[in-house]
């Protein structure tokens, strides 16, 4: 039977399936830890894709003003790893974000090339105290953040 990808809105029973998705990424250090309890405050906020019905990729989307947003959270399970997944999700908040008039999306990542491919563009982090004082200032790596701030603009 051929696998189709489902992207879409997160719903409360997604909690679960998200936490599992992120928890390898969290106890490597690649993410920054989320609770079942944080992820179901904000589950609004999250697309999530699913093959027969399992949670295999996530982002969230942290709106910082009505012109910016970060998606944060991006995760796919690395046995789907190379398929679009990523590039789906990430497709899906930038039509979200696009239809509530955000201007600007940025991430912050250490996958360049994977961005680059959808259009955004390398800048300073330091263009994003929001994000500086909202969630580096509890990272560990704050001093020494080996992460690429990139934007991309909505038209």
């Amino acid at each position: 039977m051929e696998e189709i990808v489902k992207v879409r809105e997160a719903f409360i029973d997604d909690v679960d399936g998200i936490y599992n998705v992120i928890k390898p990424y969290v106890e490597n250090g690649e993410l920054l830890p989320r609770t079942q309890d944080d992820i179901a405050d904000h589950i609004r906020n999250f697309v999530v894709a699913e093959i027969n019905g399992e949670v295999v990729g996530c982002m969230a989307i942290k709106f910082y003003s009505k012109e910016l947003v970060e998606f944060r959270t991006l995760a796919v399970k690395k046995d789907v790893q190379k398929r679009g997944i990523g590039k789906m999700i990430v497709n899906k908040g930038i039509d979200i974000v696009r239809k509530m008039g955000v201007k600007r999306i940025f991430v912050l990542t250490r996958s360049e090339e994977f961005f680059v491919k959808l259009g955004f563009e390398v800048v300073k982090k330091e263009i994003f105290p929001e994000k500086v004082w909202s969630d580096c200032i509890l990272c560990p790596k704050l001093n020494r953040c080996d992460e690429i701030a990139m934007i991309k603009k909505l038209v």
